[in-house]
């Protein structure tokens, strides 16, 4: 397009050279005259070209100028409507990058396209369909234009046909809400896809079973057609924990060249294969991806952000599995404890009471009874301890029964064998993690095995409480003699105070205990999902 001289600067060159032409038209008008002067003729022409040049030429001039000022005024007119749809546009974008959902972002878009276009319209995408107030089926000729690279079209109630220009509008108008509209899908997938790895990482504790749920839910959301997790080893080799369609081996190697470079930065270690680094101070492994290569790179930063998450899930379910390690190496410890200082010191006692009967057998017949008798008694307690410790120790199938139908059958179970009553107060649904789970349950084995041993109490109440995305509240009270506050950690027993409290803080919840002598026990574990 050509640039239009300023209307100014051609004014300004008229006013120069226009009086300098009437002159020079005058002048020659009037050396043209000199053979006439003195005759009638000479009046006549003199008044003709005076009384009609004259206007003719201003005419001319005010017609020019009312010309240029006519031109102006299109240009500006159409400069006022040209800005008034790019402030549409960018109103459409801003309202589509403030949405939380494509729900939201289909209804905002749909105004501001009205309000840009003067007429009522709908958007359709994916099955999702938002209209302006005005919109109707049947109420004048619907234009439909697709949105591109969409499955989703643009309707526009017509109340009169549309111009060239308005047509060429339309069009352009539908390619920037496609695109508003695909920014929002893909923000909406990597929203989806970190709250499912978010929930992967809570449901999860075992290492295998959480990176084969990440791996499925980052493939899905990279749209990648293989993938995996290798970690480093105590000798720095590379460990294959999860391979999905890759033609890796599935024995450990060592990182060389770019599988190297790696472990620092992302790189294409092969043709369409990337590698990120799960790194927190020190790299720990890599993330692969296998897909388009131009594909990748564009979800680089989020594939990064998503590494960070596998990372943290990796060192999360290495401290637990470290975790499980110290206590069943405490576990052992304990059992190695109950053995010496019970029933290998009930053993001792009940031989001594047996080669003492047997000396009073025949000497006091009555003591030798009465020794019998203690040993009798002896061997029935430690009898009912051991069972009680077997039965504590048995495995326990939180899968197979699921967590609240196993807490009602091992409770249960247990009162009976220790003979007292139990009542449950469980929820019909409660929504844990399965490390929270075993948590819980090891802290309810804990609880009633302690109140049996120590607290010989009548009734102990379990009750659960659901406390939504807090978690759970786990509450077991009994009527048994209680403790001293004092000598809390003896009076517990077996696991104790501060083993059971460090097991609950480890899942980030808190524990507390309630006793006093005579009045019975209660113990609270408050854990997160």
């Amino acid at each position: 397009m050509e640039p239009v001289p300023s209307l100014y600067r051609l004014i300004r060159l008229c006013r120069l050279f226009l009086p300098l032409a009437i002159v020079l038209v005058v002048v020659v008008f009037e050396l043209s005259l000199e053979p006439y002067q003195g005759q009638p003729l000479a009046f006549w022409l003199r008044m003709g070209f005076y009384g009609l040049v004259g206007p003719l030429v201003t005419w001319m001039t005010l017609e020019w100028i009312a010309q240029q000022v006519q031109e102006r005024e299109r240009v500006q007119q159409a400069l006022e409507v040209a800005n008034q749809r790019l402030r549409a546009i960018g109103s459409i974008l801003k309202q589509a990058s403030t949405a939380d959902n494509l729900e939201q972002a289909l209804a905002s878009v749909a105004q501001e396209v009205a309000g840009a276009l003067g007429m009522e319209v709908a958007l359709t995408l994916e099955g999702v369909r938002a209209t302006s107030p005005g919109f109707k089926v049947g109420l004048g000729q619907i234009h439909e234009v697709p949105l591109p690279h969409l499955k989703g079209k643009l309707e526009v109630s017509l109340l009169r046909p549309l111009s060239s220009e308005e047509q060429s509008f339309l069009e352009v108008l539908a390619a920037e809400v496609a695109g508003a509209l695909e920014s929002v899908r893909a923000r909406s997938r990597d929203l989806l896809t970190l709250y499912e790895v978010d929930q992967a990482l809570r449901a999860e504790a075992n290492l295998g079973r959480l990176l084969e749920r990440l791996m499925d839910r980052i493939l899905a959301w990279a749209g990648a057609s293989g993938g995996g997790v290798l970690l480093l080893d105590e000798e720095n080799f590379l460990q294959p924990q999860v391979l999905r369609d890759l033609e890796l081996p599935p024995h450990a190697f060592m990182p060389e060249q770019r599988w190297k470079e790696a472990l620092e930065k992302p790189v294409f270690v092969r043709d369409n294969l990337l590698a990120v680094p799960l790194r927190e101070q020190t790299p720990i492994g890599l993330l692969l991806v296998q897909g388009q290569a131009e594909n990748l790179r564009q979800r680089l930063p989020f594939l990064r952000f998503l590494a960070a998450q596998v990372t943290l899930a990796v060192r999360n379910a290495q401290a637990y599995l470290r975790a499980e390690e110290l206590a069943l190496t405490e576990e052992r410890n304990r059992i190695a404890r109950e053995i010496h200082d019970g029933i290998a010191q009930a053993l001792a006692f009940m031989a001594l009471k047996l080669d003492l009967s047997e000396r009073l057998l025949l000497t006091n017949p009555e003591r030798a009874k009465e020794e019998l008798r203690q040993v009798k008694e002896t061997l029935r307690s430690q009898i009912r301890e051991v069972r009680h410790s077997i039965f504590a120790l048995r495995p326990i199938d939180l899968e197979r029964y699921g967590f609240l139908e196993s807490v009602r059958r091992y409770a249960t179970a247990f009162a009976e064998q220790a003979g007292f009553r139990v009542r449950l107060s469980l929820p019909e649904k409660i929504e844990l993690s399965q490390a929270s789970e075993l948590v819980f349950f090891r802290v309810l084995q804990e609880a009633l095995t302690n109140a049996a041993k120590h607290g010989r109490p009548g009734l102990v109440q379990v009750k659960l409480t659901p406390l939504g995305e807090r978690g759970g509240l786990l509450e077991i009270s009994d009527n048994g003699k209680g403790f001293r506050a004092d000598a809390s950690a003896v009076a517990m027993g077996g696991f104790g105070l501060t083993q059971m409290r460090e097991r609950v803080e480890a899942r980030g919840g808190r524990l507390e205990v309630e006793s006093a002598e005579g009045k019975g026990t209660t113990i609270r574990a408050e854990l997160p999902f």
